[in-house]
This record gives C-alpha cells, sequence and structure tokens, in this order.
C-alpha cells in the first residue's frame, strides 16, 4: 500500500450516509433539493422526510432535483483550496435516475485534468452510500489511487439494492413507476419487491402478498447476495417506521452462514421519500473489500 497525497470523497444526498458517518471519514455531501410551496429546499440541510410525509398527505405536488454544476463546483473548491485536497473522487446516484452525475462531469471540467474522477454508482440510497464509505475508509488508510479506483469499481459492479415499497400511491402520482404500470392490477393489490440492475435502473423482481412476506424476501435476496462475498458491509434503510429495519437485522445478525462486519440502518433522506412515501424500506449489500 503507498501513501498517496490528500484524497477526498464526494457523493450527493441520495446516499443516506448516517451524519456521524459522514463526519467521521469526511465524505463532503452535495445536496440534492425537495421542492413545494414555492420553495426548493436542500436534502439533509433544510428539510426533513416528515415535513415531506407530511406535503404529501396533503395532496401538495412535491418535486426534487438533483445539484447543479455550480453546486458540485462550490463543493470541489472547496476541498482544493480550503483543505488542500489533491485527488477527489465523486461517487453519484445513478445516472438513470438523476443528472447528478451529469452535473459532476460538468463541474470537473473547471478544475485541472486529472484532479477529479466521477463515478457513476448505478444504484441508489444506501447502496451508494457504502461504495462512498469504502472509498473513504481506504482514502484515510492511505491507499492508492489505483487501489481505491478499484475499490469503487468493484463495488459499483457487487454492490445489492433490495427494496419495497408498501404503498405505491405516491410513486405513480409522482410518474416514477412508470416500469411498474403494466402490473397495475397486481400493484395495487400485492407488494413490489424491487432491485437496481446493473444498468442503473430500477427493475421489479416479484411482487409478493404482506409485510410479512415482503421481510422475507428481502431477507432470503440480502443472504443469497451476502454469500457471495467473503465479508459484508450491510445496510438496512427505511421511511417513517423502523420496525422492518429492525426485523432485517435481527434476521441477518442470526444467520451464521454470513459474514457480516457491520450493519448500518438509516432513515432515508428527503429527496428519496419525496418520491416513494413514508412506506419504503430495503437492504444494501456490499462486500467488505476494506
Amino acid at each position: 500500500m503507498t501513501k498517496t497525497a490528500k484524497i477526498r470523497i464526494v457523493t450527493d444526498s441520495s446516499s443516506d450516509i448516517p451524519h456521524d458517518l459522514a463526519s467521521k471519514y469526511a465524505i463532503e455531501i452535495v445536496p440534492m433539493y425537495v421542492g413545494y410551496d414555492g420553495n426548493l429546499l436542500k436534502d439533509l440541510f433544510e428539510i426533513k422526510p416528515e415535513e415531506v410525509y407530511a406535503a404529501l398527505e396533503a395532496g401538495k405536488k412535491v418535486n426534487t432535483s438533483s445539484p447543479s454544476a455550480g453546486d458540485f463546483i462550490f463543493a470541489f473548491r472547496k476541498l482544493i483550496e480550503q483543505e488542500n485536497a489533491q485527488k477527489i473522487y465523486c461517487i453519484t446516484l445513478s445516472s438513470k435516475l438523476s443528472a447528478a452525475y451529469s452535473a459532476a462531469n460538468i463541474a470537473k471540467k473547471s478544475f485541472p485534468p486529472d484532479m477529479i474522477k466521477i463515478f457513476d454508482s448505478k444504484t441508489s440510497t444506501m447502496c451508494l452510500g457504502l461504495i462512498a464509505l469504502q472509498a473513504a475508509e481506504a482514502a484515510n488508510k492511505n491507499f492508492s489511487y489505483f487501489e481505491i479506483e478499484k475499490i469503487i469499481s468493484e463495488l459499483i459492479t457487487k454492490n445489492k439494492f433490495i427494496a419495497t415499497l408498501e404503498n405505491l400511491e405516491y410513486v405513480f402520482k409522482g410518474g416514477r413507476a412508470v416500469f411498474l404500470s403494466k402490473f397495475l392490477s397486481k400493484a395495487i393489490k400485492f407488494i413490489p419487491i424491487l432491485n437496481i440492475g446493473r444498468d442503473g435502473r430500477v427493475k421489479l423482481r416479484k411482487f409478493v402478498k404482506n409485510k410479512e412476506k415482503a421481510i422475507l424476501e428481502i431477507y432470503s435476496q440480502a443472504v443469497a447476495a451476502a454469500k457471495l462475498n467473503n465479508n459484508n458491509i450491510i445496510g438496512i434503510f427505511y421511511g417513517s417506521d423502523i420496525t422492518p429495519a429492525k426485523e432485517l437485522e435481527r434476521l441477518l445478525r442470526q444467520n451464521t452462514d454470513i459474514s457480516i462486519s457491520d450493519i448500518i440502518i438509516n432513515k432515508i433522506t428527503t429527496v428519496i421519500s419525496a418520491h416513494t412515501g413514508p412506506g419504503i424500506w430495503g437492504v444494501a449489500v456490499s462486500p467488505k473489500l476494506v
């Protein structure tokens, strides 16, 4: 392992990284935006998920937008000029779900070549967060540029996202469930199990009958993914109800067939909840590489 110049990791607020871990590993979070009632507010910093849920339940139109190139320029410049960063790796929400990747690539043109490298995570929520966390941990341990880039690329390929939505009302209203529209009759009666494919798009895996079946299906998929790795970091995310998250944690911790170095539980940020409503929860499985 070769000691390198100061490396910093940047991601966007859809990554669902707990605040204490973002601070511990000095991860720079660029906020996305949530808007309603004529206001455009910074995700994580100016609005809470509970406010979004209240707005949705009141029938208000809630919009979201990705960070602008200017937002990324501001973040990159701060790290370079104020914190002496000499290399920046920026990992964004899937380019199929957001314009953040495009904006970050525009922003990097304002800086010297090779100083900033942008990665499309091809995933979302805590799957993205676990990539950023391991990259930051590697940077803190003085891994080389080559090693860190290899870790990020491998995690993008191997991370597994599994989630469900208890109520599809909000995604249908927001036009974010086009892939479910042909299953409308089933979507009303049953609970969908969702994955994110290697192309970075949300995929319908199957339907299950109820919440209990959803917990078991997500658990089963998480175990199957974890068995492919020598060791794992598990992220569990949830909307308004932590109960399914705690049950998934219990099931995963008692499974002796898989190796887990850590389980991180966190509430989803406002930008995700604006599209899903409160009834989202799921698991991110990431091979432990650092």
